[in-house]
């Protein structure tokens, strides 16, 4: 019974420390929207950006529009910023975020104008399939926080990553698949130039 009590006390211990982790990520990620995205209203985000080279690219061509890169892995935001800055552009940030907690952190009055996901991880073994992003409810979530007639770009190498994803974005309920609608910003990426064959969609929310 002693053991059973140190170990709830121990997992509830750790529930409070992750949840207070969580809550300091949170509040951190909302701070450094605030800062460097203050005054704006719209942004261009792409979410898994990676080192940055094609998020850079966009932003320079698109100097007047605000773009925002997220991505899970310190190091691949602290190149990317690098590259920015040696480059000198001022209209681009990447952070390091977990898409959901980005779309949650997003501060009130700033809504998302287009959004780029190339070549997520395709978790191809059925038991990840849940972990894929491209599915329902973060769609659904995603749009909440689009500008109406937001547009949504998404490539991949992985064709049942692809048929699901275009599936996904059909019951969503939210989005419009766009069949003939021209991609708007053509730069290679790592992956990319890895690939053998790639599938392309894109979405608009549809008005309510």
């Amino acid at each position: 019974m002693a053991t059973d009590r140190k170990l709830l006390g121990e997992a509830t211990t750790s529930l409070k420390e992750h949840q207070q982790r969580v809550a300091q990520r949170k509040s951190l990620l909302n701070a450094k929207l605030k800062s460097c995205l203050s005054g704006k209203s719209r942004i261009v985000l792409e979410i898994g950006c990676g080192h940055g080279h094609w998020l850079t690219d966009f932003a320079a061509v698109n100097k007047d529009v605000p773009c925002v890169g997220i991505d899970l892995i310190g190091n691949r935001i602290e190149r990317a910023n690098r590259k920015a800055s040696r480059v000198g552009l001022d209209n681009v940030h990447f952070l390091k975020a977990e898409a959901n907690e980005f779309l949650d952190q997003l501060p009130v009055g700033l809504g998302i104008e287009l959004v780029f996901i190339l070549f997520p991880d395709p978790w191809p073994k059925k038991r990840h399939w849940k972990n894929r992003i491209m599915n329902t409810g973060f769609l659904d979530k995603l749009s909440d926080r689009c500008l109406e007639g937001a547009r949504l770009h998404f490539r991949t190498d992985h064709r049942d990553y692809f048929d699901c994803a275009a599936n996904a974005v059909a019951f969503a309920g939210k989005w419009n698949l766009l069949n003939d609608a021209p991609w708007p910003f053509e730069r290679e990426t790592v992956f990319q130039s890895k690939a053998d064959s790639y599938q392309s969609l894109i979405a608009e929310k549809r008005k309510i």
